[in-house]
């Protein structure tokens, strides 16, 4: 049907010849003052009878004449037209622009005029003498999306003599939403398309493309022939290019310059003026940008993209739309309205570099949603110092007026063994290694306290998080103590709850058995893995031997195998790690109080869990720092973002053969204590038979949240999801609602990970005191 209804217009031909016409982007020029050109023209106009005339070019003198004549009136201005005319003929007057992939005819002055009324109302933000001097210089423009924009400012300017524009990309459909063009030039050449487009706004300037982008082979081309480029102008998306390109601008001293769309990011590197500066102001100094084009996936490549882009300065919604891609997005967004200021401030720059009225190097961001906004800055309340330690003093007055029971005997332990039990104790696990305890040793008598300067997180609600982590530290040190041959007589405190945890003295000999010796030894080798693991059968004797290794009168540990059942925690887990997200003051806690983003806060704190500690890929590890940005979070929180954190969890969870949990009887703080001393017995258990252990408490937290904390600020909208999750975990477990849910855990094989989470000194955590 449709090759009939158009066969009357010859539609086959008429594509075929558009498609001749493709790759035309220079005009032809005719001078009819010529006879032999203007007899090319005359043949051109009989044999293209569709061929459109454009002939407005008297009024382009008159405007001449006023362009060279400022006060003049116009009443002269006709007489002084015919003047300038003289015994020309109008029609020969100036010059014939064809472009022939448009079939348009332009009567325009020749280039000298031309140039005259162009420039007119440049003057006199640009001189004539400065105009001068950028019709001689030579700029190159990598990459033509963003770099469309800032070409054609620059043509419009007039502010180069030559551009050479290179990309070996197509316009799709898609591009249309930055880039400025017809959608008639759909799969056009980008190269071919800005060409057009700066010859149709003015001829005479001279235009070189580089259509197959940036290659080994044409960079030196790009940057030297010709002359040697005035300023490099990089725009593209290459980052392997990038470097390579500036690795050669800096050889040759060629300025660079680049603007990022995204809060108008700008890059200067005068690479004239500072020959020995490093390349992207030595954000790439320690990477080879050699091997950047042999890598496949993307993760293999964001450890050398993250220093370019900036991960920690990106704006708010690029963070989140980041945190987006190949989940609801393709690909790095971009807006008409960057792309065009950037345009014109990268052009701003061009020019005052060009002609030595800036000669700063360094990165700059011109944010408009900074510099103009009815938004309030963030009010956070300042927390507790979190590194602060609890001190001798403050311990021997909070001792002298309680009453401890001191009776019976007990033996002196030298400080070098009190200092080898205290550090097997600090091996315990805990939650965002806030390290609670605080160890004081005197007259015999060890007392554990709660570091309450370091506990009450949002996610430590009424220190249960807290009270698991100092049971598994009396798990440790009693282990230890059973291998030194220590008798040991302890008791909990629990009307001294929360500061006075335990109190042990030692006396009389104790001979370890072999599943105290097995444990003890694997205190200093148990750590979290948060790696996906390896996918495979979990042995059903070796589930038996830590279930009953783990279990008391009152203490469970319940094992979930199935497949489905393992995707349905994984799922309920990615939900809990978005609420902890989503929920402002539990982001705060975990962006500044539990996380380390890099080593020198890691060193100051001696706490908190380092990034590197995470066992995450590099993307997922770009992923959780653009979740530092609470702006972006919100956004994320709006779009209903964050798929790919909840797919991170459901991964984790489906390669894993079993899934833990360990439960009390009731929900009070002596089971949390007691049921951490099960999860320690557990973990070293599993540590012992090669297995890696990654809690998964979060949702735990978010359930006593929701039923037992009587202050906690959950919107309501969390409210009704923290229970509906609930539900579903109830129904998995088979639990009733009054159970103390202490620790769910996945179990794994896996590597060891090579990173661990720091542990403070001695002196932080242990006191000897001087009574």
């Amino acid at each position: 049907m449709q090759s009939q209804a158009y066969s009357n217009l010859d539609f086959e031909a008429r594509i075929n010849k558009t498609k001749q016409l493709n790759t035309l982007y220079n005009p032809v020029i005719f001078n009819t003052k010529n006879s032999t050109e203007k007899q090319k023209l005359a043949d051109l106009l009989n044999k293209n009878i569709h061929i459109q005339i454009f002939d407005s070019i008297e009024a382009q003198i008159e405007e001449l004449i006023k362009c060279l004549n400022p006060g003049i009136q116009p009443i002269e201005l006709k007489s002084l037209a015919k003047k300038h005319l003289g015994n020309t003929p109008l029609a020969d007057y100036g010059l014939w622009v064809y472009y022939p992939w448009s079939e348009k005819l332009v009567h325009l002055l020749d280039e000298e005029e031309f140039v005259i009324v162009r420039t007119n109302r440049n003057k006199h933000k640009i001189t004539a003498e400065e105009q001068l001097i950028l019709s001689k210089k030579k700029i190159g423009v990598m990459g033509l999306s963003v770099g469309q924009s800032v070409s054609l400012t620059l043509a419009i300017e007039r502010g180069f003599g030559e551009l050479r524009i290179a990309d070996f990309d197509e316009l799709d459909l898609s591009n249309l939403n930055r880039i400025r063009t017809g959608v008639h030039n759909i799969h056009l050449q980008k190269t071919v398309i800005v060409a057009r487009e700066i010859a149709e706004m003015d001829p005479y300037l001279k235009v070189i493309c580089f259509h197959e982008g940036i290659t080994e082979q044409n960079i030196d081309a790009f940057l030297t022939e010709n002359g040697k480029l005035d300023l490099l102008i990089d725009e593209c998306d290459s980052f392997d290019v990038k470097i390579s390109a500036r690795e050669k601008a800096k050889t040759l001293q060629i300025p660079v310059l680049m603007e990022g769309s995204d809060r108008c990011t700008i890059d200067i590197e005068r690479f004239d003026l500072e020959p020995d500066r490093p390349v992207l102001h030595g954000y790439v100094s320690n990477m080879d940008m050699s091997v950047f084009k042999t890598l496949k996936s993307l993760d293999e490549k964001l450890p050398y993209i993250a220093p370019v882009t900036g991960v920690e300065t990106l704006s708010p919604r690029m963070k989140a739309s980041a945190i987006e891609i190949m989940t609801t997005i393709s690909t790095w967004p971009q807006l008409a309205s960057a792309v065009t200021y950037g345009g014109g401030i990268t052009a701003d720059l061009s020019r005052k570099i060009l002609l030595g009225s800036l000669k700063v190097s360094g990165r700059f961001f011109i944010d408009i949603d900074e510099l103009i906004t009815d938004e309030k800055p963030l009010q956070h309340t300042k927390g507790e110092e979190r590194t602060k330690q609890l001190s001798i003093e403050e311990i021997e007055n909070y001792l002298s007026v309680r009453q401890f029971n001191k009776d019976g005997e007990r033996e002196l332990l030298s400080q070098e063994l009190i200092r080898k039990l205290i550090t097997a104790a600090g091996k315990a696990p805990s939650g965002g290694n806030n390290q609670p305890w605080h160890w004081h040793y005197e007259q015999g008598n060890l007392h554990l306290f709660m570091n309450k300067n370091v506990s009450g997180a949002y996610l430590d609600p009424d220190y249960i998080s807290s009270y698991t982590s100092l049971g598994a530290s009396i798990e440790n040190l009693l282990l230890e103590a059973a291998v030194n041959g220590l008798g040991v007589t302890w008791k909990f405190t629990p009307e001294h709850f929360p500061e006075h945890i335990a109190l042990f003295n030692f006396k009389g000999k104790h001979e370890a058995n072999e599943v105290e010796k097995s444990l003890a030894a694997r205190i200093g080798d148990r750590h979290t893995n948060r790696k996906t693991g390896l996918t495979q059968e979990i042995s059903t004797a070796d589930l038996e031997q830590l279930k009953f290794i783990t279990e008391t009168e009152n203490i469970r540990l319940q094992w979930l195998t199935g497949a489905e059942d393992r995707t349905v925690l994984g799922d309920i887990s990615g939900e809990a790690d978005l609420l902890r997200m989503f929920i402002p003051a539990a982001h705060e806690d975990f962006i500044k109080k539990e996380m380390r983003w890099n080593k020198e806060e890691i060193i100051e704190t001696e706490d908190g869990i380092g990034i590197n500690t995470l066992d995450l890929s590099n993307n997922d590890q770009i992923g959780l720092r653009l979740m530092k940005d609470e702006k972006a979070v919100q956004f994320l929180k709006k779009i209903k973002g964050g798929l790919a954190f909840k797919k991170l969890a459901l991964k984790q969870f489906q390669s894993s053969p079993a899934i833990g949990l360990i439960t009390l009887s009731e929900s009070n703080p002596l089971n949390y204590l007691k049921g951490g001393m099960a999860v320690e017995k557990m973990w070293l258990a599993a540590t012992a038979l090669g297995y890696q252990i990654h809690p998964v408490n979060v949702p735990l937290i978010f359930f006593y949240k929701n039923n037992f904390q009587e202050l906690n600020d959950l919107p309501e909208e969390s409210r009704k999801q923290i229970f509906i999750l609930h539900q579903k975990f109830k129904h998995l477990f088979k639990i009733t609602d009054n159970i103390a849910e202490i620790f769910l855990f996945r179990i794994f094989k896996a590597e060891s990970s090579p990173q661990r989470t720091i542990r403070k000194p001695l002196n932080k955590t242990l006191s000897i005191g001087t009574a």
